[in-house]
């Protein structure tokens, strides 16, 4: 029990190295975004935005797959406390940090009956699409509470204004989530220990985390 919790807190620090590496080191390794515009409710943009979101997204989602719910949230978290302190955020930093924290909980129900083959490689894949799509909502949703006129209006402005960021999540976290589960599923086929139980006291936390932190992302817009 104590190997297997040092071996936890071991993957968990090296998620958390490689996701503040990422975040900020690889920033400047990011393409020139493509000049291909998209024209949506009168308003002109680029098709891409690009962002270092897929880092922290993917490293999220592993870590819900990988960890145990005790573990799993310290992952993000630290990620964007540390990297924030290096860029600088927004009053609406709750919406981004519980959005990763979704995707944890996401990876965290996936887990189950996970091994080396194909089908896992899918699942993998569907739930980090729909972890983004997840996010991208919930984040946009707290961009329009603190940001844009409470009117349907403003809703849908809102969420067209963030269509290139979506587009570039969908298809640079995908694909690098779809591409780091091969390796990922046979270590973990390979490595026993790495077979995380889920316990239904786990399970909760995980849960009531998540629920917290949206709860705390919207009053923080509004205190």
């Amino acid at each position: 029990m104590r190997k297997n919790g040092m071996q936890q807190a071991i993957t968990a620090l090296s998620l958390i190295a490689i996701g503040i590496a990422g975040r900020i080191f690889l920033r400047d390794f990011l393409p020139n975004t493509p000049h291909i515009y998209i024209t949506l409710n009168g308003i002109t943009q680029p098709v891409f935005m690009m962002d270092m979101f897929f880092v922290v997204a993917a490293i999220s989602l592993f870590s819900g797959i990988l960890l145990k719910g005790y573990y799993s949230f310290i992952v993000p978290l630290s990620i964007m406390l540390i990297t924030d302190i290096y860029y600088g955020n927004t009053y609406i930093f709750l919406f981004t940090w519980s959005g990763f924290v979704f995707i944890v909980l996401i990876g965290y129900l996936t887990k189950k009956g996970l091994s080396f083959n194909t089908k896992s490689i899918i699942k993998i894949a569907g739930a980090g699409v729909g972890s983004i799509l997840l996010y991208d909502a919930w984040t946009n949703f707290g961009c329009w509470l603190g940001w844009y006129p409470h009117t349907l209006n403003g809703l849908t402005t809102c969420f067209v204004l963030a269509l290139p960021f979506m587009l570039w999540h969908l298809v640079s976290t995908t694909c690098l989530i779809t591409a780091l589960s091969i390796p990922f599923l046979y270590v973990k086929e390979k490595m026993p220990e790495l077979h995380a139980t889920i316990k239904p006291m786990e399970t909760y936390v995980a849960t009531s985390v998540s629920l917290s932190l949206a709860f705390l992302s919207i009053i923080a817009i509004f205190v």
